[in-house]
């Protein structure tokens, strides 16, 4: 059997599947409820060994937030979890007796859409999460490209506007630093789904500050287009709710580049999978490198 974890910061997703990548069951619970790295591999472990039957599993992914080191399968310091340097995916091995696997959540989420999602039948194409932060996985020739280090598909850390504000990364301009959901809270002073929300019903001011940062992402992705030649653009996260108010206006800046011809434009589409897409990522890595 196979096994995916997905490890975020307000709950904790474990699935399991057949070894050809078919999802047996999917169980989750609350992060806070596992305060502690070792808390969390307990409650998986022991779930995966509830639910495996006289099965074997063999092989485990585990989706997690970065930064990450996916080489020494080190979660080395998560934004939204308190820990630091935790060899994780040892743990995970010694608790299960599996081959494991860490892996960036968003090339999961990618890897998920890319599969069973939005990015079925395609060959190159980019996957974005658009919500608190904003992140993305690359899909070229068909496999999951992580760059020479892990770290490729960073998509929040490109550099809209070098004069911009500053970033919690440290640079200056990021995307993120537009768009985000953190960003757009502290320019607006109310959080993000409240922003949303009210530019759905009509509000002036709160549709041009999401049509503006809706911008800002046509913008990215002009030169994410020029860069790697995409078929699909797949934008989750919780933004993609919002789709209908922000699609638009990345689709018109898309289209405003001279340099994008029609025939090589790339398709823009809504997420499918949902919340479950980096527990279904983790298990098609799961299945990939079992």
């Amino acid at each position: 059997m196979l096994a995916g974890i997905d490890l975020g910061g307000t709950q904790v997703r474990v699935a399991l599947a057949r070894s050809d990548g078919r999802l047996v069951v999917s169980i989750k619970t609350r992060t806070h409820l596992l305060p502690t790295a070792q808390a969390m591999v307990d409650w998986a472990a022991a779930e995966i060994d509830r639910h495996r039957g006289r099965e074997k599993v063999r092989s485990i992914t585990i989706a997690a937030p970065g930064p990450i080191d996916v080489q020494r399968g080190v979660l080395v310091n998560p934004p939204n979890l308190p820990w630091q340097n935790v060899p994780l995916a040892a743990i995970m091995a010694r608790a299960t007796g599996a081959k494991v696997h860490l892996a960036n959540d968003a090339d999961m989420a990618g890897l998920g859409e890319f599969h069973h999602g939005a990015g079925r039948g395609t060959r190159n194409m980019v996957y974005i999460t658009w919500s608190t932060g904003v992140g993305g996985g690359l899909i070229i020739d068909g496999k999951l490209h992580r760059g020479a280090h892990g770290t490729a598909g960073e998509i929040g850390h490109t550099i809209i506007d070098p004069n911009g504000p500053l970033d919690n990364c440290g640079q200056r301009g990021c995307l993120e630093a537009f768009v985000s959901g953190t960003a757009l809270a502290r320019e607006t002073g109310r959080p993000a789904a409240e922003l949303f929300a009210t530019a759905a019903r009509g509000d002036r001011a709160a549709r041009e500050v999401v049509e503006r940062a809706a911008q800002y992402m046509g913008i990215a992705l002009i030169s994410l287009t020029n860069a790697l030649d995409p078929e699909m653009f797949v934008i989750g996260g919780g933004v993609s709710r919002s789709w209908a108010l922000v699609q638009p206006t990345m689709l018109a800046t898309l289209r405003s580049s001279p340099f994008i011809k029609p025939a090589r434009r790339p398709r823009l589409r809504r997420a499918r999978l949902g919340d479950r897409a980096g527990q279904v990522g983790a298990v098609e890595w799961a299945r990939i490198n079992q």
